[in-house]
């Protein structure tokens, strides 16, 4: 029976030389549309349906600067104060008059420059929700490259499993070993299979949801483009302090506060020329005619004019809207300081979360892949000579399974946690 061995021992070599090789080599007859990381976040923000509601709020805060930027109408009065009814020859009245209304206390520049600062706080607030949008985008698409990682992970152990099989049927032909060791390999398989199913269908799951982000309903079928990147990128360095800085500094949702505390500055200047008294004046030509009868006379022109100045009394007995904004003020001084606090939380809870991630990666690319791929060479090795029993090998194997989904897993927190650290610190330096 010494023929056996060499027969086993060549398809064990095959086994060994060909399993990471084709496990790694999946075929790719998906023939959708590609779309890179710097592509697929731009067409997010510029197609995005939210995004674009949100911009339209711009353009009503840019319309209310135009409103702002009016002055009161004018009035033209026209009639005819006097008629003879009565036909006894009463002379007839006619007057045309004009009335002009004038701010005073600067009343229009303050309304203009409220305006404009709600219109400032308005494209922050915008530029905010780029900012959170890009950073969905992004983990959106680290949760498609993150699910053909795992996909590509279980296809390989599924490829070990069937090259298992394959040596165990060429065993049993030889007489090496026994049915039921045959049916154990093939019930261990099988039941991974469905495990591949399910990360298949994870695969399409993320790549759906995606495409939402298109917004385009093209997108969700056959038009759904496929991803491509890499999640397989180097950690990096970054010094909490100046990232804690930056965001102060230039995070969009602290600048929109900021903003929102000088609007109200802006509009308590609006209350207080509110409370100043405007005037009106007033100028009308009147003419009566010459008339007949007892009521004859000579026709008579005239021309009167007039100032009338409205007195707030009761606006500053009750100063309700300087009152308000007052308060406005402070509401927005506190939600700024409440947004700063906020913000160094985020981006000093990124920062551990992204170091702690980057250094379960570094675990994993330290060599506990290669040893993984190490013991589970030993041993099919040592079940090629008998050294081994199938029990091993297929612990051997779950082990490497396992190791390289952890690793997946690894990598797309790692690309999860860099995503998050970028948004909290408001840069962007993000690539896959």
């Amino acid at each position: 029976m010494t023929w056996r061995k060499p027969t086993v021992a060549l398809c064990i070599s095959a086994l060994l030389i060909g399993e990471f090789s084709t496990a790694q080599e999946q075929p790719q007859n998906d023939q959708r549309p590609r779309l890179a990381f710097a592509d697929y976040v731009t067409e997010v923000l510029r197609a995005n349906l939210n995004l674009a509601a949100q911009r339209t709020t711009i353009a009503i805060s840019q319309a209310a600067v135009t409103a702002a930027s009016g002055r009161p109408d004018w009035s033209l009065d026209v009639g005819v104060p006097g008629a003879d009814l009565s036909n006894h020859g009463f002379p007839l009245t006619t007057s045309v008059g004009l009335s002009v209304p004038i701010e005073l206390g600067g009343k229009r520049g303050a309304r203009m420059r409220a305006a404009a600062a709600d219109v400032s706080s308005t494209t922050a607030d915008y530029e905010d929700a780029v900012r959170r949008l890009r950073a969905t985008a992004a983990n959106a698409f680290v949760d498609a490259l993150g699910a053909r990682q795992v996909l590509q992970s279980k296809n390989r152990s599924l490829a070990q499993l069937d090259r298992i099989v394959n040596v165990n049927q060429e065993r049993l032909r030889v007489g090496d070993i026994g049915e039921i060791e045959l049916a154990q390999s093939r019930v261990e398989r099988d039941q991974f299979k469905a495990d591949v199913i399910t990360a298949e269908s994870d695969v399409y799951s993320a790549d759906l949801a995606a495409a939402q982000q298109l917004g385009n309903p093209d997108k969700l079928a056959a038009n759904m483009p496929m991803l491509t990147g890499s999640l397989e990128i180097s950690t990096r360095t970054f010094d909490l302090d100046e990232l804690v800085a930056h965001a102060l500094q230039a995070r969009a949702d602290v600048v929109s506060r900021t903003r929102a505390m000088r609007a109200a500055d802006e509009r308590i200047k609006l209350a207080k020329a509110n409370l100043v008294p405007d005037l009106s004046a007033s100028g009308s030509f009147s003419h009566t005619g010459t008339g007949s009868g007892d009521f004859l006379q000579q026709p008579d022109n005239t021309i009167s004019g007039g100032v009338s100045l409205n007195l707030p009394i009761f606006r500053r007995l009750h100063p309700g809207e300087l009152e308000a904004a007052r308060a406005a003020r402070t509401q927005a001084e506190l939600q700024l300081r409440s947004a700063q606090l906020a913000v160094e939380f985020e981006v000093r809870d990124a920062y551990e979360q992204y170091q702690a991630a980057a250094r379960r990666l570094s675990v994993f690319r330290s060599g506990l892949l290669r040893d993984a791929d190490r013991v589970l060479e030993a041993r099919l090795y040592a079940y090629q000579r008998g050294g081994a029993t199938l029990l091993e090998v297929i612990d051997a194997q779950r082990k490497s399974s396992d190791v390289y989904l952890a690793y997946s897993q690894a990598l797309s927190g790692h690309a999860h946690a860099l995503v998050a650290l970028e948004e909290a610190a408001a840069t962007w330096q993000v690539s896959f």
